[in-house]
């Protein structure tokens, strides 16, 4: 009787219906779109994501929109198609030029259609290109909206139409039908205006309805085809149509894969159907999408007529809820609950919400299972309610329910932890904010602020044997196969207490050390909740830990989470924006992510570009900056760049910084390479660029020479002319030559200081004080604080002879330097100790 209460609750509580969604990431003008009208989208081989708008084409590398209009070389900026050939080339069409031009997949700008004049005659001003391909000997096949038959233009510019016929009535009120053509060899389809038949491998058929603009075929495999008119219908190979239910005008279809197909709508979002014409699923409600990709690492993009693009990182996290769940758990019948923060208590499955308490006081509700006994517990409005046995509330105070509720232990609040005896409800107090409670080996673990303590015989003590166990414990969990516990600790990562402590950090792989709940799903594999994200700990045999995880950045819906359940291979994960679930393989999925493309974009040196080959700098043109672009758009927070100059590095460097400084290169030749992977997974991508830096000419052989030989010619002449050895016209000649080799343009020092990037001359630096891991650089307007440490500061300077360390925590520059004594030095009426260990350097500075 008690569980048919318990299932009445259920069937006959509040049923809330939920639809599930995706996780959007939406792209406008405000993040450098051109347009917020997109008509198509189109990937390219090294990943870029192309965009077709009526502002012009725009292509995205993840970071940034790189946009393109006439002035690039488009016909006109209404762009409405793409058409890959299997060649490398993407065609598209200009609407108000009436023309095609086509860019290759590995872009070198575009390039327009040289019989352009031939089509566009063919043309009528209403005409719309709908369908274009390419054979392989380079003839055009192209139809479309307003267009009577197919064209055809050879590469020569031989023009022909087959089809051509135009039997429509001339009076503008008279109705008429238009027929639809498919060519089989080319994938390409045209309007018919005549009773013509189908022949050959060309299929001709009577749409039910009008077609107007939006018409379009997609070839689904050997059997159907998807076509628009004013409806969506598929075409049978032996010519029979059918039309699909919907409820919107469509407004696009893409070919997914061979039995199943994207359709956008005018205001109603896009749904994925099978040839059946089931939907699979919904996107975008109340959306005009136009267009649907997925791209090569499985993500979701879509393009609408007038709120620009929508980006799904990854389709398999899905989104039940965006309210604020505090506590989950499940039964024995893998039901799952959940309490809200709004004092909600509830049953959920990926369709619907049944309440089964509604919060009266907005208080957090939480909720947990005794699987001993097979009884739900919920905690809201001050009660405790077992809602399988409906027994009468407690009344008592909750900020957490332990995992074994049943075993005496009822809840943990304030600095209370309630137990129940004897049917009687026994409060304990302790001095310090308790935050979680668990029985173990008959006393109780009580995690509190300040550490961990323990009850034994009815008496409270501390027990911080280890330092770890003085942080603050949020969470305590017992693994009763094992009798370990699990405590999520703030600082301290994961501890395990059992015959031996020890904790999981950010040192192992948790995206932090502050974690405020542990779940165990099994006896080697506990997982972390944070802020930064959620965290799958591995126990490994060898009592190594291999960490795993996952975060907004891999499609979270967000980093902050509460709980998490798991129901057979499906991961429930509450977080503070909502209600979110995958299946457990996306973890593994990580592991194989990597990086489509790896290019060296840019090169400069002293901010102009170089990039060329083998390209040969003058002495002073060494602050060289390279930038390095990979792509992948759903692991972009996850990529790392490696490189190195070959010549002089014997190890990698490690950035995530696409941009790569050299700011004061030597004379010499290097080869820079570089390589990027996502998550150390690696792959054979790299880059290598060569320069040279060619050396002073005070310093090439063939200056030695001369000064070898004006050496020996002033000892010839010495010897025979005495008279010239203070010879007035030699003397301002060596003088001449002196100034000239010291000559230089003027230095700077270039950093990055408070966010953002400066560049002085390096003549108006007074001098550098040292304040820890940072300097203080004075100069003659401001002083800078910069992250160095002092004994690296010289070398990075362009003219590293122009400084002196006089102290531990000083360096100054020579030239600057007004007065000295016997332990110190003045520099613009400042005066700088001179350390015992650095005195000899006062010799070095001369008036």
């Amino acid at each position: 009787m008690k569980l048919q209460t318990y299932f009445f609750l259920i069937l006959f509580g509040l049923q809330i219906g939920y639809s599930q969604t995706h996780i959007y990431e939406h792209f406008g003008v405000d993040e450098g779109l051109p347009s917020s009208e997109v008509y198509d989208i189109y990937q390219d081989k090294r990943g870029y994501i192309w965009f077709a708008t009526d502002k012009g084409l725009s292509r995205y590398n993840g970071y940034e929109f790189e946009n393109f209009t006439t002035k690039d070389g488009l016909p006109d900026n209404t762009i409405l198609d793409f058409y890959p050939q299997e060649n490398g080339q993407v065609w598209c069409y200009g609407y108000h030029s009436q023309s095609l031009f086509y860019f290759n997949d590995d872009f070198d700008g575009f390039k327009a259609y040289k019989f352009n004049v031939i089509l566009k005659n063919q043309l009528d001003p209403k005409s719309i290109l709908k369908s274009v391909a390419f054979d392989k000997n380079g003839t055009l096949y192209a139809g479309g909206y307003n267009v009577c038959g197919l064209i055809e233009i050879n590469k020569e510019g031989t023009y022909n139409r087959q089809f051509e016929i135009d039997s429509r009535p001339t009076s503008p009120t008279e109705i008429y039908d238009i027929n639809l053509g498919i060519q089989m060899a080319n994938n390409v389809f045209f309007s018919v205006c005549h009773n013509y038949e189908s022949e050959g491998d060309t299929v001709i058929f009577d749409p039910k309805t009008q077609i107007d603009s939006r018409v379009d075929i997609v070839f689904l495999n050997d059997e159907h085809s998807i076509f628009i008119d004013e409806n969506l219908g598929v075409l049978s190979k032996n010519g029979d149509i059918k039309y699909y239910e919907t409820r919107q005008n469509p407004t696009g279809i893409k070919l997914i894969n061979d039995d199943s197909f994207f359709v956008g709508y005018y205001n109603n979002g896009a749904e994925i159907r099978d040839v059946s014409g089931k939907v699979i699923e919904t996107f975008l409600p109340k959306k005009s999408v136009s267009s649907f990709l997925i791209d090569k690492e499985g993500s979701y993009w879509f393009s609408t007529i007038d709120d620009g693009v929508f980006y799904i990182k990854n389709p398999n996290i899905k989104v039940l809820t965006e309210d604020h769940i505090s506590s989950l758990v499940k039964d024995h019948k893998n039901t799952l609950y959940a309490g809200f923060y709004n004092g909600n208590i509830v049953s959920i499955s990926t369709t619907k919400i049944a309440t089964l308490h509604k919060g009266l006081k907005g208080n957090t509700a939480l909720v947990e299972f005794d699987s001993k006994r097979k009884h739900l517990y919920g905690y809201c409005d001050e009660k405790l309610v077992n809602y399988t046995d409906n027994d009468k509330a407690v009344h008592i105070l909750a900020s957490n329910l332990p995992e074994h509720i049943g075993d005496t232990l009822l809840s943990s609040s304030s600095n209370h932890l309630y137990k129940l005896k004897n049917n009687k409800v026994i409060r304990y107090e302790l001095n310090k904010k308790i935050q979680d409670v668990c029985g173990y080996n008959d006393t109780v673990l009580i995690g509190t602020s300040t550490g961990l303590f323990i009850q034994e015989n009815e008496k409270i003590k501390p027990n911080q044997s280890l330092d770890i166990l003085k942080s603050r414990i949020d969470d305590i969990d017992l693994n009763i196969n094992t009798n370990l516990v699990y405590m999520a600790t703030q600082g301290a990562g994961v501890i395990v207490y059992g015959d031996s402590i020890y904790n999981i950090t950010k040192a192992n792989g948790l995206t932090n050390n502050i974690v405020s709940e542990v779940y165990i799903e099994n006896d080697s594999t506990v997982w972390a909740c944070t802020h930064t994200g959620l965290n799958r700990i591995r126990f490994k045999p060898n009592n190594s830990t291999d960490v795993a995880t996952i975060t907004k950045a891999d499609g979270l819906l967000s980093n902050d989470i509460d709980d998490i359940e798991i129901i057979n291979d499906t991961i429930w994960v509450a977080t503070k924006k909502g209600l979110c679930y995958f299946k457990k393989a996306l973890l593994e999925d990580k592991k194989t992510s990597n990086i489509l493309s790896l290019a060296l974009e840019d090169v400069t040196a002293n901010d102009k570009n170089i990039y060329s080959k083998n390209v040969k700098l003058n002495y002073d043109e060494n602050n060289i900056e390279l930038k390095l672009q990979a792509i992948s758009h759903k692991n972009k927070d996850h990529i790392n760049y490696y490189y190195r100059l070959k010549e002089i590095d014997t190890s990698w460097t490690k950035t995530t910084n696409r941009t790569i400084s050299f700011p004061s290169l030597s004379p010499g030749n290097y080869t820079f390479e570089a390589k990027a992977n996502v998550l150390n997974n690696q792959n054979d991508l790299s880059v290598l660029y060569a320069f040279k830096i060619r050396p002073p000419f005070w310093k090439s052989w063939w200056f030695y020479s001369i000064c070898v030989l004006i050496l020996f010619g002033l000892v010839y002449l010495f010897f025979k002319v005495r008279v010239l050895s203070y010879n007035q016209d030699v003397f301002r000649e060596l003088i001449r030559l002196a100034i000239k080799r010291l000559k230089r343009k003027e230095q700077f020092y270039k950093f990055r200081s408070n966010g953002e990037d400066f560049k002085i001359p390096t003549h108006d630096i007074l001098y550098v004080n040292s304040q820890g891991n940072y300097l203080d650089i004075t100069t003659n307007k401001k002083t800078y604080t910069i992250r160095c440490k002092i004994g690296d500061f010289i070398n990075t300077t362009p003219d590293a002879l122009e400084y002196l360390r006089v102290h531990r925590s000083y360096i100054i520059r020579i030239d600057q330097v007004s007065s000295k004594g016997k332990n110190w030095v003045v520099i613009k009426d400042q005066r700088i100790p001179v350390g015992e260990t650095y005195l000899s350097e006062l010799e070095k500075i001369h008036f």
